[in-house]
């Protein structure tokens, strides 16, 4: 489970410690997207708090994201239609999502011997495994059967 305010506190400092101003509106999309339990893209997120009444602007979330992403909250998942999505990667396994082509729906695999495979794949190479992204990209049963 993910602890908001320690998070926050700690982005607080993160932003403090780049020389920038931290702001609410940047808390305010932070805790926002804390809540999100799906991939996300910055229309569906700036509509969400759009609903909540926040005077939050679009551009704000765009300069944001970067910042989470950086901070190590967040992570690019893929792009469709022009459209990045992303996903709060705190607390999570890593995990490979599996895309369809024809539909664009995505599916998480996780499972512990692809990250232990991946582990020793990089101990093997002596390399140093910072993060990693696993996409596979194919056409879902449901699509398949409707062809």
């Amino acid at each position: 489970m993910v602890n908001v305010s320690e998070v926050v506190e700690n982005f607080r400092e993160f932003i403090k410690s780049k020389g920038l101003k931290y702001t609410p509106e940047r808390e305010e999309i932070l805790r926002e997207i804390l809540e999100c339990k799906e991939h996300f893209d910055v229309d569906e997120l700036y509509i969400k708090l759009k609903k909540r009444g926040s005077k939050v602007s679009k551009a704000s979330i765009y300069r944001t994201i970067p910042l989470l992403i950086e901070a190590g909250y967040v992570q690019e998942v893929y792009k469709q239609n022009n459209r990045a999505y992303y996903e709060v990667v705190l607390n999570k396994m890593p995990h490979i999502h599996f895309i369809c082509l024809n539909c664009k729906n995505v599916e998480e695999i996780e499972d512990e011997r692809l990250v232990t495979l991946i582990k020793e794949y990089a101990d093997q190479k002596g390399f140093t495994l910072l993060s990693y992204h696993l996409e596979v990209f194919g056409v879902c049963n449901n699509c398949r059967n409707e062809e």
